[in-house]
């Protein structure tokens, strides 16, 4: 409003008329409004001034302070009105509902890609929306199946079978379409397993014929190479760091344990003679850092160590009790496996198919999580958010990214498991999702 138009309003009347010309500027009324606002203000003055009116003076103040309070009124029912939403959705009130863990995986928000089991000599895929497994190859063409890995960018998954004591190697891809023989009908007699070099380039295999030969073979399948070792070999082993070296859990002829083995010398060295499981040992996804269970048998105590690869130095993650002294009753770790970034692990303890425990270790020392009292065979996703692992015939999933330092979050299931071609056997039970973030 005009200041020479406040001046001319009546002293006594100022205060009223200016708390209406605030109130005008905070709402942002129309310039028509003000100028019908300074008219009747002005016309009120005039006739207070003149003699024989002054009757209709003394409704001004009251017609200026409803005018006030009206404009009150309007102004508190749109501060009302401007801040009820952002109320409503600091209290929930219209927040979309939420997704569950269950439904993320079978719409395939989170833990994407197929994870595949090995089972009762048969090799399988889960299907589209994970509530159920395909098994590969129903026609049989490579044989009785053994296992199977993931190559590391989860475009092809390599399957081991034996066909008449004769190994084979099948090439599918991500979704299991198709296969592709690499080794089929070899000399090499019945393979065990084999595993994928850290560039994708070849392969490593043994076979029960020779525990004390590996075979290097490209992935094309060109290139065979034997290697004799002077150490028996027995169970799978693992590329080292560059590929220049395997490790592997065997026995040279004074003790057994875990062994590095240098590929280019047949050069071999102790890491641990405390590690006495086939499959309690895994190298870190960078390569950098070696992580395997020792049984201390003197002080009663199961180790879970990270060494690192290329100093040697070495830390203890967690503790597990076990018996002292020797004897059948030791349990065993197996399916030991690094989360894909590196901080976590996952194996399975027990003595036998129905004592063994699922645990999660922090590779920084911060906890050790038994994840669940009867189980085996766990695995986590690439994305970290899922734990799968069987139990009871059956196939669970834990949401990772909901457990804390010290508990587990409660599992859901994922599927049955699905009927193999031969009796199952828990120690050749494998689970692996696929590597990568292929879509």
């Amino acid at each position: 409003m005009n200041k020479d138009v406040l001046d001319q309003i009546p002293a006594d009347e100022q205060p009223v008329a200016y708390k209406l010309d605030s109130l005008v500027e905070d709402m942002q009324l129309s310039p028509t409004f003000q100028w019908e606002l300074e008219t009747q203000l002005m016309d009120a003055a005039k006739r207070k001034t003149r003699p024989g009116q002054g009757w209709h003076t003394k409704i001004i103040p009251a017609v200026g302070w409803a005018i006030l309070a009206l404009c009150a009124v309007f102004l508190l029912n749109w501060s009302i009105r401007s801040l009820a939403p952002n109320w409503t959705r600091a209290a929930g009130g219209t927040s979309e509902p939420q997704i569950s863990f269950e439904d993320n995986v079978r719409q395939a928000n989170i833990c994407t890609g197929p994870l595949a089991l090995a089972h009762g000599f048969a090799v399988f895929l889960t299907n589209q929306d994970k509530t159920g497994f395909v098994m590969l190859d129903e026609q049989k063409t490579i044989g009785e199946l053994r296992s199977f890995a993931w190559s590391t960018d989860g475009r092809q998954l390599a399957i081991v079978g034996n066909t008449t004591g004769r190994g084979t190697i099948y090439l599918t891809d991500s979704a299991g379409n198709t296969l592709q023989p690499v080794l089929s009908d070899s000399e090499l007699g019945y393979l065990m397993d084999m595993t994928w070099s850290h560039d994708g380039k070849q392969f490593l295999m043994w076979s029960i014929e020779n525990n004390s030969i590996i075979y290097l073979l490209n992935v094309d399948g060109t290139g065979l190479v034997e290697k004799q070792l002077d150490v028996q070999m027995f169970a799978t082993p693992q590329f080292g760091p560059d590929n220049e070296s395997i490790i592997f859990y065997g026995a040279d002829s004074s003790s057994a344990g875990l062994f590095e083995v240098m590929l280019d010398s047949s050069q071999a060295r102790m890491i641990s003679a405390r590690v006495e499981d086939e499959s309690g040992y895994a190298l870190s996804p960078d390569g950098s850092r070696l992580a395997y269970v020792e049984m201390d048998r003197e002080l009663g105590e199961a180790r879970i160590v990270s060494e690192e690869m290329a100093t040697g130095g070495k830390d203890v993650i967690a503790i597990l009790p076990i018996l002292k002294g020797s004897g059948s009753s030791l349990p065993e770790s197996a399916n030991l496996s690094w989360s894909s970034d590196g901080k976590t692990l996952v194996f399975d303890f027990g003595r036998g198919a129905t004592d063994r425990a699922v645990y999660l270790a922090y590779v920084d020392s911060t906890g050790l999580i038994k994840v669940a009292d009867s189980g085996h065979a766990p695995a986590i996703s690439a994305d970290g958010r899922c734990l799968a692992y069987i139990s009871n015939k059956q196939v669970f999933l834990m949401d990772l990214s909901s457990t804390p330092s010290n508990s587990a979050p409660t599992p859901v299931l994922l599927t049955d498991l699905p009927a193999g071609r031969a009796i199952a056997d828990f120690r050749l039970d494998k689970l692996q999702w696929r590597p990568g973030t292929l879509p």
